[in-house]
């Protein structure tokens, strides 16, 4: 049975299922930057539809070499794999300030006590989304990685606008397919030795789209485009969330609750705090509260360098008549606009 349809805009959420292995089913990549919020954002694809979604490192313990209607991914970032083969058909993107998106992922790391493999995954993943580390870890954390960070946000979201195309982390540029393999790769390379790598290429590098956008999707370019803000936001959160159920509803396999019914469902997730597992609310009274981790002047600075690069490329000529783009622009003036203000009072 679906989430229940109660009439006159009520519902009743009810666990999700696995889809039918044996049936065949449109499938939908929700791709995200750690730290952006995608459990969120998949519970939501699973109370419109009542079926369970996956992960890229699978790490439910029933889910290897199953069939998922929505998995949800970190690729090309580090944190992530494209363990699901040829099994998705189109891809969500969700993105979210950078400001809190960094805090939200080195969150996530304390809590899987910064694993580098599966096994320690595994076995934390029962924390995620239940604490907040002392200030001092995340001072630490954000010197040594933040100039890097920044970058890979900016990376990640051009990497998925334009449909797998290979970029350099650091300097934006063309790069090959061998040199992308090694900017994925989680501990290998240190960021000297990557950038003294794309270096080396000099600028005659064609352009390349990554193999698994060639051979395993029929396109990597996004269908639609949601912002974690707005989902959880009480004026904003119903009609964000119809933007996943546009992408999805018609689709083979896929039964999707009728409209009337799909703010409750909303409601239920968002303000009711139902589903069966953690959200950011889990982490509330665990730790210092979200607004204590902060970022010095110089690296706020940085963070709106790289939404303004973002935003000036979007909204160029070559973009304007994309409607994926142009809402990524109207995300990422928020987002300035946001940052500003918290800029403003620091000076």
């Amino acid at each position: 049975t679906l989430s229940i349809s109660l009439g006159d805009g009520l519902c009743e959420w009810t666990i999700p299922n696995d889809v039918n292995q044996t049936a065949e089913v449109f499938s939908t990549l929700l791709a995200g930057f750690p730290g952006s919020g995608k459990r969120t954002a998949f519970m939501q694809l699973e109370g419109m539809t009542e079926l369970r979604a996956g992960d890229d490192y699978n790490l439910n313990p029933d889910s290897v070499g199953k069939k998922f209607a929505f998995m949800k991914t970190n690729y090309p970032q580090h944190e992530g794999i494209w363990s699901y083969g040829k099994k998705m058909n189109q891809v969500i993107l969700l993105v979210r300030n950078p400001r809190w998106t960094l805090p939200s992922y080195q969150h996530l790391l304390h809590e899987i006590e910064y694993s580098v493999n599966w096994e320690t995954s595994y076995a934390n993943r029962l924390n995620v989304y239940t604490m907040r580390p002392p200030i001092e870890d995340w001072i630490v954390w954000r010197e040594i990685r933040f100039d890097a960070e920044i970058k890979k946000w900016g990376w990640f979201i051009d990497y998925w606008m334009e449909a797998g195309l290979c970029r350099d982390i650091f300097t934006n540029e063309l790069t090959t397919p061998e040199h992308f393999e090694r900017l994925i790769q989680p501990v290998m390379y240190a960021q000297a030795e990557l950038m003294a790598g794309q270096e080396e290429l000099g600028n005659d590098v064609q352009p390349h789209i990554d193999g698994h956008c060639v051979h395993d999707m029929k396109s990597c370019k996004p269908v639609a485009i949601a912002s974690y803000e707005r989902i959880i936001d009480a004026q904003t959160g119903p009609k964000e969330v119809e933007r996943f159920a546009a992408a999805i509803e018609g689709k083979i396999g896929l039964e999707v609750i009728e409209p009337s019914a799909r703010e409750c469902v909303w409601r239920e997730l968002i303000i009711n705090n139902k589903g069966n597992t953690n959200t950011f609310r889990d982490r509330d009274g665990n730790g210092p509260s979200e607004d204590q981790y902060n970022f010095t002047l110089e690296q706020l600075q940085k963070i709106q360098d790289e939404l303004y690069r973002l935003m000036n490329k979007y909204s160029s000529d070559t973009w304007t008549l994309d409607p994926i783009a142009q809402d990524l622009v109207a995300y990422l003036a928020g987002y300035i606009e946001e940052n500003e203000l918290e800029i403003l009072s620091m000076n």
